[in-house]
């Protein structure tokens, strides 16, 4: 953390007051150099919070420095939690407080009788996989296509907002495993290494840049690995077609393994150069009471509406 501040200084608590919940606004902007078309208001945020939703603050001091913002949705009869937003100022990212807030979030829905939260981010973003599905035990059975559509900001311009939905089933055994283990997350060397599992693609490097180059679309073992890019960003600077080559290429990945019942349930994070990032989808082996099939047609075009 910033020589200034002690890991036990950051409190996680609700948002209430009128000048945090318009900071709420500067956190959105800092965190993903959104215009005002895509900031949340904090209108919107407060109604959210006073009708079934979080809306959660990380403070350090009396300074907010972080928010998590969800409302409630439906698939059904199943009441869930969607986690439309966590945002951390840019300076205390990478020091755990977006794990702070998920589980405060998570103890909040148990409290008022929720079990399932979902929300969405990018496959190729390696930080928010080892979050989402080793530290807090999600998992990932649909792909959505340009969610969200085109969204002009500094992290997303060139790519289309494809997306996992991630659901995070609060007391399952897997979930609680997770948020208590203290043990190292897997490094992708390891499970490279002892070639205990079939590569659903390869890839070959030019320098710290990995090119997709392979697929392999009719394996049907009951442990698969896909490897991911260790840092999107570089490549989109370097070649954005690099960067649409790998959106395309695990768009197909996945699509085709979760519809014949994969599930992505871990992740090995890139260690070294020239080392990628790793999925980890198993066959079989997630059952659940939701389905989400609308996410999965993303943003319908005005050729579509009118065709």
């Amino acid at each position: 953390m910033p020589a200034s501040i002690h890991e036990t200084d950051i409190k996680i608590r609700p948002i209430k007051t009128l000048s945090d919940l318009r900071k709420c606004h500067e956190i959105q902007r800092a965190t993903w150099g959104y215009t005002d078309l895509m900031v949340f208001p904090y209108t919107q945020l407060i109604s959210a919070a006073h009708n079934g939703g979080v809306l959660l603050g990380a403070y350090n001091g009396p300074d907010l420095i972080g928010f998590l913002y969800g409302y409630l949705g439906m698939s059904g009869s199943k009441l869930y939690l969607f986690s439309q937003r966590m945002g951390v100022l840019p300076q205390y990212q990478s020091l755990g407080i977006g794990h702070m807030l998920k589980l405060a979030q998570r103890d909040q829905m148990l409290r008022q009788g929720i079990d399932l939260v979902v929300w969405t981010y990018d496959p190729l973003l390696g930080k928010n996989a080892m979050l989402n599905i080793e530290k807090l035990g999600g998992f990932v059975r649909h792909y959505a296509r340009n969610i969200y559509g085109a969204v002009e900001n500094p992290l997303q311009v060139g790519l289309s907002t494809d997306r996992f939905m991630l659901e995070w089933e609060l007391m399952s055994n897997r979930v609680r495993e997770r948020i208590r283990n203290t043990a190292p997350r897997p490094l992708a060397k390891d499970w490279l290494v002892d070639n205990k599992h079939s590569l659903v693609n390869y890839v070959a490097w030019e320098g710290n840049i990995p090119r997709p180059i392979a697929t392999e679309l009719e394996l049907n073992d009951k442990v698969l690995l896909v490897q991911i890019p260790p840092d999107l960003n570089l490549i989109k600077k370097v070649d954005l077609n690099i960067a649409r080559g790998w959106r395309e290429s695990t768009r197909d990945i996945f699509e085709t393994y979760f519809q014949r019942g994969y599930a992505v349930t871990g992740f090995a994070r890139s260690s070294e150069p020239q080392i990628p990032s790793i999925y980890r989808m198993e066959k079989g082996e997630i059952s659940t009471s939701s389905d989400f099939p609308s996410w999965v047609h993303g943003v319908q075009s005005e050729d579509d509406e009118f065709a």
